[in-house]
């Protein structure tokens, strides 16, 4: 520290980043804070330093997360985009520019090479923030493949709504544009039928054609942020003029992000994989009984933690409004959500190896709410501290992983239930379904499974 202070004074004063890191989540305590604020004011008194650039961070895991990603996933590109015109100016924005780019350099921004320069596939990490993945065989992306291939690509522009990309860092030369750690945060479709187009795709007309990177013209939108937040809204924005579902755009939060990451990176048994965005996984070799979309996540959640079969499978989305300030949230601890995802994996194992009745099914969302009313003993784990959170994710991941032990749980639930509708004479499959369905119903249930605790 003396040896730093005694070089401190120069022409400028230099600027200091403070940074204590841990891998828990900072929950502002007025200790703590009181004590940043007070180690800021020593050192602005010491005068060796740039006040104005004084940082002190309180390191989490969710920060660790996020620049575990933009260390890994950032990339530098440099592209000519001569045809652009400067958008106008925003508080959110450092700079921003609009017009159209031909695909060489559009291809630029994504295509991954080999040490010889050759075109080897498609950098997914610049889609990472993507909402959706390629889908190549969608209808609408064969049949835009079937018009260029028969009209050259020359009225590419005039039918496409264009690529927005997102840099943190952008360095301009005149035309030419050095862009540092950025995503492509709309056009994951259209950059994906490009690279089909010029590269090929196996199809019947597969080998692809180089001269289409010129003939082609893509509407471009370049836009220089640092700001997270703004940058989410743009997502959504951009991907709001085509049909989206609500929960894809849940998927952007944070949260979303951790949690994915967390799930596949576990042992080989407790992984899922979380499908994120659409089609994330079609093209990779993983256990596709694995792969877990957000809808199925939403309802797993809201059956297990939130106590609430009856809405699970036909109004998550209202669950999802009514709570969007409970769950999903990014200081919360990701492993109780994964051990929800993985007793919807492994009740699924279950039943297509069929080691449980397949007519239990009918009852999925009550006996997920049986074992999560029983694991908590029916309190709200989202109030939970974090060492009895803890407890609750590790007994529900040693429950999974007990086949005897959660086929008898299951088991138990479901005559719970079939008890209850016999005693109210429903019988017929239309009227079970209706039954199960009622907020009564769910009550009851709910006083059976736990009767101490409630």
């Amino acid at each position: 520290m003396d040896a730093i202070y005694e070089k401190g004074v120069g022409k400028r004063n230099p600027k200091l980043s403070c940074y204590y890191v841990a891998t828990g989540n900072y929950e502002q305590p007025t200790r703590i804070e009181k004590l940043r604020a007070g180690f800021r004011v020593e050192l602005e008194e010491l005068n060796i330093f740039d006040s104005n650039t004084i940082a002190i961070e309180i390191v989490g895991a969710r920060d660790l997360q996020q620049w575990y990603r933009a260390a890994t996933t950032a990339v530098e590109v440099e592209i000519d985009f001569p045809r652009n015109v400067v958008m106008p100016t925003n508080e959110h924005v450092e700079e921003a520019y609009i017009g159209y780019i031909d695909a060489a350099n559009l291809l630029a921004l994504y295509v991954s090479k080999d040490a010889d320069e050759e075109v080897v596939g498609i950098n997914r990490s610049v889609f990472f923030d993507n909402i959706r993945d390629y889908d190549s065989k969608s209808k609408i992306n064969i049949s835009i493949k079937d018009s260029v291939r028969a009209g050259g690509g020359a009225e590419f522009v005039f039918r496409n709504n264009g690529i927005t990309v997102v840099s943190k860092n952008i360095d301009r030369t005149g035309d030419r544009f050095r862009l540092e750690d950025f995503q492509i945060v709309n056009g994951c479709q259209t950059s994906n039928v490009i690279f089909d187009l010029v590269y090929g795709d196996g199809g019947s007309e597969g080998k692809g054609d180089r001269n289409l990177t010129k003939a082609i013209q893509v509407p471009f939108r370049l836009i220089g942020s640092k700001d997270d937040e703004f940058v989410s809204s743009i997502i959504v924005g951009t991907n709001r003029q085509n049909p989206v579902r609500d929960e894809q755009f849940w998927a952007l939060r944070p949260f979303m992000k951790s949690f994915e990451e967390y799930c596949r990176s576990l042992e080989a048994e407790e992984i899922i994989y979380f499908e994120r965005r659409d089609n994330q996984y079609r093209n990779q070799d993983v256990e596709r009984t694995r792969v877990m979309q957000p809808s199925v996540l939403m309802k797993a959640v809201a059956a297990c933690l939130l106590f609430q079969p009856q809405r699970a499978a036909r109004d998550y989305r209202g669950i999802l409004s009514e709570y969007e300030n409970v769950i999903f949230l990014d200081e919360q601890d990701v492993r109780i959500y994964h051990a929800v995802a993985y007793l919807y994996y492994r009740l699924e194992f279950l039943w297509r190896n069929q080691r449980i009745e397949n007519g239990y099914k009918t009852f999925r969302y009550y006996i997920l709410a049986g074992i999560g009313l029983r694991l908590t003993e029916a309190k709200n784990v989202f109030t939970m501290k974090k060492g009895k959170l803890a407890s609750v994710s590790d007994a529900l991941l040693e429950l999974c992983k007990n086949e005897d032990g959660l086929k008898d749980a299951v088991t138990d639930i479901v005559k719970l239930v079939e008890e209850r509708l016999k005693d109210m004479g429903v019988a017929t499959q239309e009227r079970i379904r209706d039954t199960i369905r009622s907020e009564t119903f769910a009550s009851m249930f709910r006083e059976r499974v736990v009767p101490s605790f409630t």
